[in-house]
């Protein structure tokens, strides 16, 4: 079949905004940290906004980025969150079941935090020249 691979080549982007800031773990000799955005959306069936919770663990290491994902990963921040696949995981809410969908192989994209002057991204700048 043309359109089959044996290799999946799925990706994945989420942006969205904090709720709360990432929670923060040691990981060898690195820094994790653990983020979780919801992206609201209206769901016809139901007639009621909705939302999808999506997980992710993105790793720092050396003080500079340490430091730099301490201070963009907090409540209120909007963040871009990319991997190269989603799993699904559901654990036993108050109200019962809740379904996430982790982002695998986490990289953190653009971010733009409230205590910060202008947005940062971890991309290669984009310029106007063209590269010939």
């Amino acid at each position: 079949n043309y359109f089959r691979s044996e290799e999946s080549n799925m990706s994945i982007s989420v942006t969205g905004k904090l709720n709360k800031a990432a929670h923060q773990f040691d990981a060898g000799d690195s820094k994790g940290f653990g983020v979780r955005i919801g992206v609201k959306f209206y769901n016809r069936e139901t007639k009621s906004d909705e939302y999808t919770n999506y997980e992710a663990a993105v790793f720092a290491r050396g003080d500079k980025q340490i430091s730099f994902y301490s201070s963009v990963l907090v409540a209120g921040a909007v963040v871009e969150v990319k991997g190269t696949g989603c799993q699904i995981k559901t654990f036993q809410g108050d109200n019962g079941p809740v379904n996430s969908i982790a982002i695998l192989d986490s990289k953190l994209g653009y971010v733009f935090a409230p205590e910060t002057a202008a947005p940062q991204s971890n991309a290669a700048p984009i310029t106007e020249d063209i590269p010939f």
